[in-house]
């Protein structure tokens, strides 16, 4: 009998090994992955901390590849400065707004990602961004008028060909503004008699009605404010003039840039980032991207019915099963089930360190090998992107090294004390 249980022990031990390895490796994914995946401020805190909010304004939204967009949210008007650009998103998309929505998205995707919701919602409600373009551009636009040079219209008399060219000159001024251009200088009306301002004004405005340069619409809306137009303009405000005229000469423009950037929105002004991601590769749909979502979803979920408190049984139970193996030879009910965890807190410490200085330069590697072949992926969302998702597997992987670092020291107390039991055997007769 004895020799059979001899035979037997290491076959069993081998077999407890296994299963305290099964256990330590479930345990450290549960503790380590799904509590993570399903806490939203995990997420949160990472996206914060890879400075997302700021580089949206200084470098995504200012990607070549996204310039038409840009411009369409800044109404198509031509702006002058990099910094202004950046102000004016801001003001227009605060970068407080943007973290509520991303924060709101976020919170959505770990309800679905915990069940409590079937359907997937990640999207952020342009409504309130695309409100703010008109204002916000319009006093852009009156900041940059109060900055002209207001210039002597450089004539001595009111004549016919004076009137003629000044008529033309102004026309050129509301032109540029119809396109979206700030002139840089404006003849002075102030220096104009008043006879004189009217003429110009009857003939500058019979040029604009009749330019080639106007669509139907902002021919109407210059009709319809012929008379908002003149009251400055003949009482010789020169600036407020080109103030009232970038109203109606501009909205339009607006309008349309406002509608080119609802195109690629769903309903209620939503920007859904997988509608989009699915726009953007043509190799996929937004169904075979929700269904990936879905199996992933599952996983986590398989993975939680199994449980920390299951995991935890295998470790501990295993330990002390293979200690009972061993009874009543105290030094052997130590020492194997120390090895056991040393072993595998050694491996799990070691598979932690390799993998912390692995996994984000092979993972950056396969994402932008990825990103090539989606050619309508701009780099600056790809770049932000990889950052985020790389950070996020890092601070995954980080956390199997406290883990594994309690596994190894329990085993190592255990192994140790394994060495002393002679001096326990004194006191405990049954055991040796």
């Amino acid at each position: 009998m004895g020799c059979l249980i001899s035979i037997l022990r290491p076959g069993v031990g081998l077999v407890l090994g296994v299963v305290i390895f099964i256990g330590s490796l479930s345990l450290l994914v549960l503790n380590n992955f799904s509590e993570k995946l399903q806490s939203a401020d995990f997420y949160k805190t990472t996206i914060a901390a890879e400075g997302t909010y700021n580089r949206i304004y200084n470098k995504v939204l200012l990607d070549d590849e996204l310039s038409d967009k840009t411009s369409e949210f800044l109404g198509n008007i031509q702006v002058v400065s990099h910094d202004e650009i950046v102000g004016l998103l801001r003001d227009i998309l605060p970068p407080e707004y943007i973290q509520s929505q991303v924060e709101g998205s976020i919170d959505r995707t770990v309800d679905y990602i915990n069940e409590d919701v079937d359907v997937l919602e990640a999207y952020v409600e342009l409504t309130e961004p695309l409100n703010n373009v008109k204002p916000v551009m319009f006093a852009y636009m009156d900041s940059r008028i109060d900055k002209l040079q207001v210039k002597d219209p450089g004539i001595s008399a009111c004549s016919a060909t004076a009137v003629t060219d000044l008529s033309n000159r102004f026309l050129q001024r509301f032109e540029g503004l119809a396109n979206g251009e700030v002139p840089t200088s404006v003849p002075s009306l102030e220096a104009l008699d008043p006879l004189c301002r009217q003429l110009v004004f009857a003939s500058a405005f019979d040029l604009l009605l009749v330019s080639s340069n106007l669509d139907a619409e902002t021919t109407q809306l210059v009709e319809n404010n012929r008379e908002a137009l003149r009251g400055p303009f003949e009482a010789g405000e020169t600036l407020g003039m080109l103030k009232v005229s970038a109203r109606f000469l501009t909205e339009p423009l607006m309008d349309e840039a406002i509608n080119a950037v609802r195109e690629d929105l769903i309903e209620g002004d939503r920007f859904d980032l997988i509608h989009q991601l699915a726009e953007w590769d043509d190799g996929t749909t937004e169904a075979e991207i929700r269904e990936d979502i879905e199996t992933g979803r599952d996983w986590i979920s398989r993975a939680n019915n199994f449980g920390n408190l299951t995991s935890l049984i295998m470790v501990i139970g295993g330990a002390v099963v293979m200690g009972l193996v061993f009874f009543p030879k105290l030094s052997g009910m130590l020492r194997w089930p120390g090895v056991a965890l040393s072993i595998n807190g050694v491996f799990f410490f070691a598979a932690g360190k390799i993998a912390e200085s692995e996994v984000p330069d092979r993972l950056t590697g396969v994402i932008e090998a990825g990103a090539d072949k989606v050619s309508d992926v701009p780099p600056e969302i790809t770049s932000l992107g990889t950052d985020i998702l790389v950070s996020f597997v890092s601070q995954l992987i980080d956390g199997f090294v406290g883990p594994s670092l309690t596994l190894l020291i329990i085993g190592a107390i255990l192994l140790g004390s394994s060495f002393f039991t002679i001096m326990i055997g004194r006191f405990v007769p049954f055991v040796r």
